[in-house]
């Protein structure tokens, strides 16, 4: 028998501090709800299940900006609406004005009102926005810069879808920019290197210091370009396009098939706005019915798109659904399992105990052969 090295406590201590261990991990564990808490729990895991996290908070922002987009397309259907119905009016006008039933002073009074449902609609165009962006002006999500021919111009920016702009040196230092009935001047300062906000149509210019009245602007013409927005529905990863794919993530609003814009609409071309005469009033009906053509189509446009939308809002619900169920198979912890476990060790924890005192106990023996 012997008393220095007490192998049976040290076995009862080594298993009591294995179970105790094991007690530890299973309060974690049933504390957390989590099956990992830490890398060493479950490595592979663990990557896998940041990866699902990662996608799951990515698609949810992508569900946000495919709500963003139904947004967008509620309220450039809404200036639509209100454009279309100007058009109507326009036409019941035209009509009334293309009888001779109508004398020219009732022309008169019927071009007053034309032309300010024409500046309405020119209005409206220009002022649908969402969060400061124009909608119907034919370029929504783009950023145009162009350099045109004249050495003193460095760049012009567009913002707007107004067709072909003419810009002119009416003055020293005075520039005009004219797109049919619309016409803008605004004054330079020679000396400095700054840029001219044309605001009427969206355009920009940069120009250098020391730019004259001379020919610098004159001639230039400028057609702006149709631009469309984008907006990320989708987290598709190792795709042929990667997260650029218009077919897999993207989702992509066509500025041009907004364009509603008095220019867009032809409704900036003298013919077509005047109803003072019997010919100008039937020329008049040909535009306001090619306008309203453009207004359907650009309708039809939004409410495809909704659809689109709807689709791919439900479609991003879903994969969210499915990636969270996904997840939780990995990283969530079984708490029913994990309790059978917490209790075993527990009782067994308490086991080790009660067996190390005897184990402790067992040398006390020896002192009978002292005696």
């Amino acid at each position: 028998m012997r008393i220095n090295t007490n192998l049976g406590a040290l076995t009862a201590a080594g298993n009591l501090t294995k179970v105790n261990d094991a007690v530890r991990a299973s309060a974690e564990k049933l504390s957390s709800g989590f099956r990992i808490n830490k890398a060493a729990d479950d490595a592979a895991g663990l990557g896998v299940a940041n990866v699902f996290r990662a996608d799951i908070r990515a698609l949810t922002q992508a569900q946000r900006n495919a709500e963003q987009a139904s947004s967008v397309y509620q309220i450039a259907e809404g200036g639509a609406t209100s454009i279309g119905k100007l058009l109507e009016r326009m036409k019941e006008l035209a009509a009334q004005s293309a009888s001779d039933s109508v004398d020219s002073a009732g022309r008169a009074r019927i071009q007053t009102e034309y032309t300010s449902l024409v500046a309405e609609i020119g209005r409206v165009g220009n002022t649908t926005e969402f969060q400061g962006t124009k909608l119907l002006t034919g370029s929504y999500g783009a950023t145009n810069t162009e350099t045109v021919g004249a050495t003193t111009v460095s760049s012009v920016g567009f913002s707007s879808n107004v067709g072909a702009v003419t810009f002119a040196a009416t003055g020293t230092n005075v520039y005009t920019a004219t797109n049919g009935s619309i016409v803008q001047t605004v004054t330079a300062n020679a000396a400095t290197a700054e840029t001219v906000n044309f605001s009427a149509f969206g355009i920009s210019i940069t120009k250098g210091a020391g730019v004259t009245a001379s020919a610098d602007l004159a001639g230039a013409v400028v057609t702006t370009a149709a631009g469309s927005g984008q907006f990320l529905i989708g987290a598709a990863r190792n795709t042929v396009g990667g997260y650029s794919d218009t077919t897999v993530n993207l989702l992509t609003i066509s500025g041009s098939a907004l364009a509603l814009g008095n220019a867009s609409l032809g409704l900036t071309t003298a013919a077509n706005i005047d109803v003072t005469t019997l010919v100008g009033a039937q020329s008049a009906l040909s535009a306001v019915d090619t306008a309203m053509g453009l207004v359907n189509a650009a309708l039809g446009s939004i409410g495809a798109g909704q659809n689109r939308v709807a689709n791919a809002v439900d479609n991003l619900k879903s994969t969210i659904l499915n990636y969270q169920a996904a997840e939780s198979t990995i990283r969530d912890l079984d708490m029913a399992g994990e309790m059978v476990t917490f209790s075993k060790n527990q009782i067994l924890a308490q086991a080790g105990t009660a067996m190390l005192a005897q184990a402790n106990q067992s040398g006390q023996g020896i002192l009978k052969l002292l005696q």
